[in-house]
């Protein structure tokens, strides 16, 4: 087993950040870094900071909560953190030590 972080990055399905749905560039920017393995969770609904309910609705699924997750060394998650940061993107992010690895 090795020792990482997983980073969970949670984000309403419609936000944009320069024309360009966050989630899309987030997973752009792991895979520039070589991270090639990724978990995009389609949440219900969530309540933000500033007590906005973010949720699927029937005719509009467009505010439902998105997490995207990755598995990677600390040195790579480091590295992934601080390009979102410099790129001024929106987004919440969870990063907590995990140990990962494959079995079989």
């Amino acid at each position: 087993m090795e020792k990482g972080y997983e980073i969970i990055f949670i984000t309403p399905e419609n936000r944009r950040h320069n024309n360009k749905r966050v989630c899309e560039l987030i997973t752009d920017m792991a895979k520039k870094r070589g991270i090639s393995r990724m978990t995009k969770r389609i949440d219900r609904e969530g309540l933000g900071a500033g007590g906005h309910l973010h949720s699927a609705h029937f005719f509009e699924l467009a505010d439902q909560p998105v997490e995207i997750m990755f598995v990677v060394d600390s040195a790579t998650g480091d590295q992934l953190i601080e390009d979102v940061k410099q790129a001024g993107i929106h987004v919440f992010c969870i990063r907590k030590e995990v140990e990962y690895g494959e079995l079989g």
